[in-house]
């Protein structure tokens, strides 16, 4: 219980939860560990913008000069793994050969605040969400490392920083 009620506090002054937050769930916490859990309704992580959609081609130049000439987007990165990211004002367009994923997107990728992909997937942890973080530097350009988890529906979600741009 002591564990739990330091979590919560440093959750609290990391501003990952309200003050609301903190008392209601401290409170359960008191009252019996299995409403504490169910009490326990802070999100691990505040996610504030669409930051990208990926999606596979079967051909990463063709398709980016599609886009680049139908929609005057701009190439902002080329990660290592062979994909283009196209620019948006406040995210981009991922264009990757993934076998499986032609023509349909592979993941997408929401920006949250204070992006720590350890804690975030140690959070989701918490919640019985399984998260991998991937530390491979040839999959970005900037961004430092990425955090993937399954929506119940087994959708591919991304956890990045605001403004990452692959």
């Amino acid at each position: 219980m002591t564990e739990n009620a330091e979590t919560l506090v440093r959750d609290y002054e990391e501003r990952r939860i309200t003050r609301r937050q903190l008392v209601a769930t401290l409170a359960a916490l008191m009252v019996a560990p299995e409403a504490a859990s169910a009490a326990q309704t802070a999100p691990v992580a505040r996610a504030q913008t669409l930051n990208h959609v990926s999606i596979g081609v079967s051909d990463v130049e063709r398709s980016a000069e599609f886009y680049q000439r139908l929609l005057g987007l701009e190439i902002v990165s080329r990660p290592g793994n062979g994909g283009i990211n196209l620019g948006l004002r406040d995210g981009f367009l991922g264009l990757y050969s993934i076998a499986g994923s032609v023509g349909r997107p592979h993941h997408f990728c929401l920006g949250v605040e204070d992006y720590d992909p350890d804690a975030i997937a140690e959070r989701l942890g918490r919640v019985g969400i399984e998260a991998r973080v991937d530390t491979n530097p040839n999959n970005r350009t900037s961004g430092g490392d990425q955090l993937y988890f399954a929506d119940p529906d087994g959708a591919s979600v991304q956890l990045g920083a605001n403004g990452y741009m692959g």
